[in-house]
């Protein structure tokens, strides 16, 4: 077992199973997409991303707010649906997917709490790191390295921590030691994935770049992000598999 199979894995199960993943997601994410789209055009993005506090004077603040609240319940709404459909081959019935209360605010918490964690951890290590090389570092290894290089470990923790997300989504409760422990043969084929799944982001990133932030840049930040979402919450559901039960289906 590489890091390329289990990623390669995650992707796949998206590209093979794509009716049932646009089922489980595709009404889910046009809403969220209305709300983005709604936002973009009621707030003056460009100000705000130069920093103008005009930009989100008024009710701009309350849209913006809104529509990260609306993205972040969909999104989980999603990956527990997914997952439920990877691990326990459970196809919509419907055109749109079934709410799952209690297990969807327990992902979306469970996801802040293991954000959170991890957020205080990186931040602790890039304060220290900058502490004591500061530009010393960004010069020598460049902006974007130092970025990777912060990001490498936070998202290896947390793909170390996340069989306890797939077990929310299919109503079971693993703790973060248990996930540890679980993950702990496979910790360098979760650490091959993590390279993968960075890189994957890195190139999708630089493609939006090409759209600038204009609509059409946000309709395809929207896509990337779909594709993204789809294939991440594959992987947390491959490495649920492999840690969990021991092998992998497609």
């Amino acid at each position: 077992m590489t890091g390329f199979i289990l990623f390669q894995n995650a992707v796949l199960r998206v590209i093979r199973h794509l009716d049932e993943a646009l089922a489980v997601s595709g009404l889910i994410w046009i809403g969220i997409l209305i709300v983005q789209i709604l936002t973009f055009n009621a707030v003056d993005m460009e100000a705000l991303a130069s920093g103008n506090p005009e930009a989100v004077a008024g009710s701009g603040i309350w849209l913006i707010l809104l529509s990260n609240v609306v993205m972040a319940v969909g999104s989980c709404w999603i990956a527990v649906e997914w997952h439920r459909y990877a691990l326990e081959g459970k196809r919509p019935t419907s055109a749109f997917p079934s709410w799952s209360g209690s297990r969807i605010w327990g992902y979306l918490i469970l996801s802040i709490v293991i954000g959170l964690l991890i957020g205080l951890s990186v931040g602790l290590l890039g304060g220290l790191l900058l502490g004591l090389f500061g530009n010393v570092l960004a010069q020598a290894l460049g902006g974007l390295f130092v970025v990777v290089l912060i990001a490498l470990p936070a998202v290896f923790v947390f793909f170390r921590l996340s069989p306890t997300l797939p077990a929310v989504a299919l109503g079971q409760k693993i703790s973060f030691v248990q996930a540890w422990q679980a993950t702990k043969p496979h910790s360098a084929v979760i650490f091959q994935a993590v390279i993968l799944s960075i890189a994957l982001f890195i190139v999708i990133q630089l493609i939006g770049s090409v759209f600038g932030s204009g609509l059409l840049g946000l309709l395809y930040e929207l896509l990337a992000g779909w594709f993204l979402l789809m294939v991440n919450v594959s992987l947390l559901s491959s490495i649920y598999e492999l840690a969990m039960r021991g092998e992998l289906h497609d």
